[in-house]
């Protein structure tokens, strides 16, 4: 009997002391890698770029290899929608990163009937909802968020007269409509004007004719670098300098005055992450990968998806560690697991890409900075704000 109780004894020691086996865990991550948003498709190319650099430096994430899955959902939201079946189903990814507002709205439903963690890189105000949207989260400042900061800017410096221009989809409707709204342009003695355009138009010199009309003091793009770039082409047709447009974290795109020239000089656009070649520890950390890798984007865009990649990770990380090192079998455990670990992610360093993050909120940060193109260039100007 003795000699049962020692051997018994001695193989739970050795049970408690065996290494934990590792496992795959997969992320998957959808962008506009083709398509009329390509331009900003670096947020994909870098998140997983990013889960691939913890493999090659730490064996992924707590000693578990990372599969990553990279699609392309084209901008096309019949496209979106089947590429969040194929992470969820088919893959069985315990995290989804995904891209455009319209499929993050079609998508809210089945987000949380999945109980799947939904990082989008949609801004709408109305995705962030702890309470009714619980497995929904964005990066940075709602696009709500970052027009009434310019429309605060514009009357502060003296700013009388408006426009919100807005592409015709859900991406430039929903918080147009919004702010709008809101009335926060009367409170701020601005008269606003709203007025639309085709997503994907090549030429808007008809709205530009209207703006010119209007006289404004600031006009506000509602789109992404693709669309900037063909509304300031079409303002300069008309003799409105680019001194009077400014954009979201969207349309901080360096082909902005690459393409434009002195066309762009003199244009605005919220800085929510450090640009690329920063003077930062997370540029070491892609310093490093681009050693023996390849990197797609070079630019500020690239940055939001590393940091993306940070968040995810540590979220992942921390489920992982609260099952004891291992990864849990059950994967909607771990999805749930992931999610509550996203939300209580606080104080996260991110590498100097951006003030340190909290996810309490679903929001990641809500810090931003304005940056101008001068001599060609986008110069950040002044320090961090809060644009709650």
């Amino acid at each position: 009997m003795k000699t049962f109780f020692r051997t018994a004894t001695v193989a739970a020691v050795l049970l408690a002391a065996a290494p934990v086996k590792a496992a795959e865990i997969t992320v998957c991550i959808w962008g506009s890698l083709t398509g009329p948003d390509a331009l900003v498709n670096g947020i994909s190319y870098a998140a997983r770029d990013y889960l691939e650099f913890l493999n090659q430096t730490k064996g992924g994430i707590a000693g578990h290899k990372v599969r990553t899955v990279l699609l392309d959902g084209r901008y096309k939201l019949d496209e979106e929608l089947r590429n969040y079946r194929r992470c969820v189903d088919r893959e069985q990814a315990v995290f989804v990163n995904g891209w455009s507002t319209g499929a993050a709205k079609a998508l809210r439903d089945q987000i949380n009937q999945d109980a799947v963690p939904f990082i989008t890189q949609s801004g709408a105000g109305e995705l962030v909802d702890p309470k009714n949207l619980p497995y929904m989260f964005i990066p940075g400042p709602t696009y709500e968020q970052q027009i009434i900061i310019a429309l605060r800017a514009a009357a502060k410096s003296g700013g009388k007269r408006a426009v919100i221009l807005f592409p015709d989809n859900e991406y430039g409707r929903g918080p147009t409509g919004i702010v709008r709204q809101s009335g926060e342009a009367e409170r701020l003695g601005l008269k606003l004007e709203t007025i639309e355009f085709p997503f994907d138009a090549q030429d808007i010199t008809a709205q530009m004719l209207r703006i010119k009309a209007f006289d404004p003091d600031l006009v506000f793009v509602q789109g992404s670098t693709p669309q900037v770039l063909v509304a300031l082409r079409d303002a300069a047709k008309v003799g409105l300098p680019a001194s009077k447009f400014a954009g979201s974290a969207n349309s901080l795109g360096p082909a902005i005055p690459k393409q434009l020239g002195a066309a762009a000089e003199g244009y605005r656009a919220l800085v929510v992450f450090s640009d690329f070649g920063s003077q930062i520890p997370a540029m070491e950390q892609i310093k490093q990968f681009m050693k023996t890798n390849e990197v797609e984007k070079k630019d500020v865009f690239y940055m939001r998806g590393w940091f993306e990649g940070i968040v995810m990770a540590r979220a992942i990380e921390a489920a992982v560690a609260k099952n004891g090192g291992k990864v849990p079998e059950d994967i909607a455990a771990f999805r749930k697991s992931v999610r509550n670990e996203m939300v209580g992610l606080k104080n996260v360093d991110t590498g100097g890409i951006t003030p340190p993050a909290d996810y309490s909120n679903h929001q990641g940060t809500t810090q931003a900075r304005v940056a101008v193109i001068k001599n060609g260039e986008f110069v950040a100007v002044g320090d961090w704000f809060d644009a709650r």
